[in-house]
């Protein structure tokens, strides 16, 4: 049995690695995707093709979150489409390996304006028909990182602990319109993003994982797509650690 209910869901960053996955996971368990991507047109094209190889409509929708205007646009795009969103999987993030003091603050913008202001932006564009319906699902995708820090990447850390304090004040907000709003928090996942790793850091930040192993893109997707489900409606205001017991608190 379907646990979505053919509802409609809109994944961001969905091109590829944990946004993919998540894309894919969703319309598996019954739910029309927009998948919206930045760069790549082919990969973008092929998760849509994917999901309807599925038995479930996709529309590929390119924007970049961190930009107010693109998102708005995004949604009309949307709406054309469908009744609007009642899943929003907030998973775009980009992040630099740099030190603090040789970084630029263009960089530190950048990944601030995708990793933050795009939750933001999503979250307050696409609202308006979850609170006219009385039922939505946010979903932020965190990091392990904005609880334990980073030695290379400030920025990165200081965007992915911020959304957990949106989250939360989003959860609180977004409540009485039986919306619920959740974060995870992936530990070290197989993607691009962790491909330049090298085999001394791998087998270092592996020493720190209690399972002993890397996560898949699929660890990520299997939990968002309880989320997004009735079977989690009394779950609101929680970072979901993700990350093979690497985070205990």
């Amino acid at each position: 049995m379907d646990l979505l209910g053919k509802r409609v869901a809109l994944v961001t960053g969905a091109s590829r690695g944990i946004g993919r996955a998540i894309a894919v996971e969703l319309a598996r368990e019954g739910a029309d995707v927009v998948v919206n991507y930045t760069h790549s047109d082919d990969k973008a094209g092929a998760v849509g093709q994917e999901i309807e190889e599925l038995g479930r409509r996709a529309l590929v929708v390119k924007a970049d979150v961190s930009r107010l205007d693109e998102v708005e646009s995004m949604r009309k795009r949307v709406l054309k489409e469908f009744d609007g969103v009642d899943i929003l999987v907030n998973n775009a993030g980009v992040h630099y390996h740099i030190k603090s003091w040789d970084m630029k603050e263009a960089e530190w913008r950048r990944v601030l304006g995708v990793n933050l202001d795009g939750v933001f932006f999503c979250s307050k564009v696409f609202s308006p028909e979850m609170r006219e319906k009385k039922w939505g699902r946010i979903i932020s995708i965190s990091s392990i990182v904005g609880f334990t820090g980073t030695d290379h990447e400030a920025h990165y850390g200081a965007s992915k602990a911020a959304v957990v304090g949106l989250t939360k004040s989003l959860a609180l907000e977004l409540a009485h319109y039986n919306i619920t709003v959740n974060a995870i928090a992936p530990g070290w996942i197989e993607t691009d993003m962790t491909a330049g790793t090298t085999h001394e850091e791998m087998k270092k930040a592996l020493e720190l994982v209690p399972l002993g192993r890397i996560g898949q893109p699929r660890d990520i997707a299997y939990v968002a797509a309880f989320l997004a489900s009735d079977k989690a409606s009394y779950i609101t205001g929680q970072t979901v650690h993700v990350n093979g017991g690497e985070a205990m608190f």
